[in-house]
């Protein structure tokens, strides 16, 4: 292999190399952090560059900040060296009284300059091990800022071999994990599939175990996730379990282990704030819902199909077609006029003398006769070849 390849060069220089040790790394102890343009202080704020320095921190080295007990006034950040973050695609931000790892690298003005360095931090040291905070105070009463308050029941996600794992501090992750068959009693995605089947987590709000030392997401309990699979199958709880729709009969949300995406909250809302929403699917659409399914629109509804069917009969489509308005309202119309047009002639009828044939209420009889005919035989138009009910 390439790496072991690599190692040989490295094995045989050891021994060997004449240069430097590396200097001791640098740590400073935080005590104010740009965010806003008031935070720390309005004067910090320009100090650090306004809107452009957002991320810096006012530091004091870590032996000299053993003794000292910070503030939020002028006079105290102004003795306080300032650090810019290392990378400018993350924000992520140390609290107050955490410590960080500091390095000196080019500033914007050493293109012109062979003297002129700043110092940036890469990161807040993990001094306990906790995602939540790593400060450090000075006494027994750590000020991590403002607004920043601990959960003391936050705990760090559980990884297993190979994962990729981003962290917030209050219970929000996103997951580069994979199936991991031996530690399936840990999770909830190893039941099925190979070790190297990838799945990717976006949770928020977790539910912590206040007893446990580590968490592990947990889509029914957490509060809302994102779920992007390959092989797995997710235990995901459903109004409706077993066969969702006798027709159709679609594979059960908890069964199924081929790649999906399952979004779960107390409330999901699809916006789209300038075109459509379109959901497609190569086999069938389903929705389910123990109260009310509305459809609303400002202009009209299309439900377009060669066949649609309302409800079921014991698990079977429909068989009752419904009526076409605009037939059965010329077929009624039509019957009227017959009628009233029988009425109308049996109401000029003159007596004829007894024996004699009743020639008017013939004639309008067999008019009447007649135009039932018609009428009969234009039954089926009234009524729908597409559209069905129970």
């Amino acid at each position: 292999m390439r790496i072991k390849e690599n190692l040989s060069s490295v094995v045989s220089s050891i021994g060997k190399n004449n240069s430097a040790p590396p200097k001791k790394a640098k740590v400073g102890k935080v005590y104010g952090v740009v965010t806003t343009e008031n935070t720390p202080t309005a004067a910090m704020f320009k100090k650090a560059g306004g809107f452009n320095g957002i991320g810096t921190i006012f530091y004091i080295d870590y032996i000299q900040s053993k003794t000292t007990i910070g503030n939020i006034g002028d006079d105290f950040f102004n003795k306080c060296k300032m650090a810019r973050p290392l990378y400018s695609q993350f924000q992520h931000y140390p609290l107050l009284e955490e410590l960080v790892f500091l390095t000196e690298l080019p500033s914007p003005v050493s293109q012109v300059t062979n003297t002129s360095f700043a110092t940036y931090y890469i990161s807040a040291i993990n001094l306990w091990g906790n995602n939540q905070q790593n400060s450090q105070p000075s006494n027994n009463n750590a000020n991590l800022g403002l607004t920043f308050i601990e959960n003391p029941n936050i705990k760090s996600l559980l990884s297993f071999e190979g994962d990729h794992i981003l962290q917030g501090r209050q219970g929000n992750a996103l997951r580069f994990g994979t199936t991991t068959k031996l530690f399936s009693n840990l999770n909830e995605w190893s039941d099925v599939g190979t070790d190297d089947s990838p799945i990717t987590i976006l949770s928020n709000g977790f539910k912590y175990d206040s007893n446990g030392n580590f968490h592990v997401e947990k889509i029914n309990e957490d509060l809302s996730s994102i779920y992007l699979t390959s092989t797995q199958k997710i235990p995901l709880q459903t109004d409706k379990r077993g066969i969702l729709n006798q027709r159709t009969r679609p594979i059960d949300v908890r069964d199924y282990f081929n790649s999906q995406i399952i979004i779960n909250s107390d409330r999901v809302v699809l916006n789209s704030k300038r075109d459509e929403v379109m959901i497609f699917a190569k086999t069938n659409v389903e929705i389910n819902t123990r109260n009310i399914i509305n459809l609303n629109a400002n202009e009209r509804i299309h439900l377009n199909s060669d066949r649609v069917f309302l409800g079921t009969v014991a698990g079977q489509l429909p068989t009752e077609p419904l009526v076409l308005g605009d037939k059965l309202n010329t077929l009624l119309e039509n019957l009227l006029d017959s009628l009233y047009n029988f009425g109308t002639s049996l109401s000029t009828v003159v007596g004829s003398p007894e024996g004699a044939p009743a020639l008017d209420i013939i004639s309008a009889a067999g008019g009447l006769l007649n135009d039932i005919d018609r009428i009969n035989n234009n039954l089926e138009e009234i009524l729908s070849q597409r559209n069905f009910t129970t």
